[in-house]
Formats: C-alpha cells, structure tokens, sequence
C-alpha cells in the first residue's frame, strides 16, 4: 500500500515537529547545552546574572535529529521527498542556531525567508511548495522559541 504524497509530508511534518515539541517540554535538562549563565551576588544577596546563548554540539545533533533521520531514510529507500524535506529541515533549524549567535532578533526573520525559499526552490507545484515552507518553518520555529525560552530565564 501506497502512502498518498500529501500525507506522507503531513507525517514528517507532525513527527519532526513533534520531536521538537518534546525538546522544548524537556527544556530544563536541555538548557545548560545551549544556555551559558552565571550569577553573581554583588551586595546583601542581590543577584547579578548574565546569560548567553551558546549551542553546544550535543544541542545541535539533537535539534537537527528529525533532518538526519530523514538523511538517513533517504539512503536507505532512495525517495526524493525524504531528501527534500530533511534538507528543508535542516537547513531551516540551523540558520535559527546559527543566526541566534549573531543576533536573536534577525533570526526569526532569517528563518522565515530560509523555510519559504527552500520551499519556493524544492516545490513542483503550489502545494508541495506551501507544505515544505511550513514543513522547514514548524521545526526552526519551535527551536527558536526554545531558545528565546531559554534566554529568558531568571536567576
């Protein structure tokens, strides 16, 4: 049996942001991979804190798990659509971690016009490009969030 195209790109669509989801749930064990931060007490028990993004390689190997699975897959079956979507993925989640070091507000942005023009460029027909931008976008979206999170954290 025969998965239709649409559905199967719902699928990855759902895992990939699934898998996403369940890094940002976890965020308290994950946060010192990517989060560096010291306190400081200046006088009479006032903290001072500080904190910077810094991803390390283990955050980034598992942010850019559900791109290597599909990597991996597409060795495996030799199916266009597992190359495509894993290069839009990957490509989509590491421009977020990678753009986060040099400024954090220009990422959103960049992920934006990294997820729409992989779809633009991968996509055969209308469709297909609307559902590899959204497929590229979910993931990096929910990193970015994930480390915005992250940031925003108090001592």
């Amino acid at each position: 049996m025969r998965i239709p195209k649409n559905l199967r790109y719902f699928l990855i669509i759902a895992s990939s942001t699934a898998w996403e989801l369940l890094l940002l749930y976890n965020m308290t064990w994950l946060r010192s991979y990517y989060i560096e931060g010291r306190s400081t007490y200046i006088r009479d028990g006032i903290p001072a804190c500080w904190f910077r993004y810094s991803p390390s390689p283990p955050f980034v190997i598992l942010v850019l798990l559900p791109a290597i699975i599909l990597f991996v897959l597409y060795v495996r079956f030799k199916e266009p659509l597992l190359e495509k979507s894993g290069f839009d993925i990957g490509l989509s989640i590491l421009s977020v971690v990678l753009v986060s070091l040099l400024t954090l507000k220009g990422s959103f942005f960049v992920l934006l016009a990294i997820s729409t023009g992989v779809g633009l460029m991968l996509g055969e027909d209308k469709g297909e490009k609307a559902l590899l931008a959204i497929e590229g976008f979910l993931p990096g979206f929910i990193v970015f969030m994930m480390i915005l999170g992250g940031l925003a954290v108090s001592c």
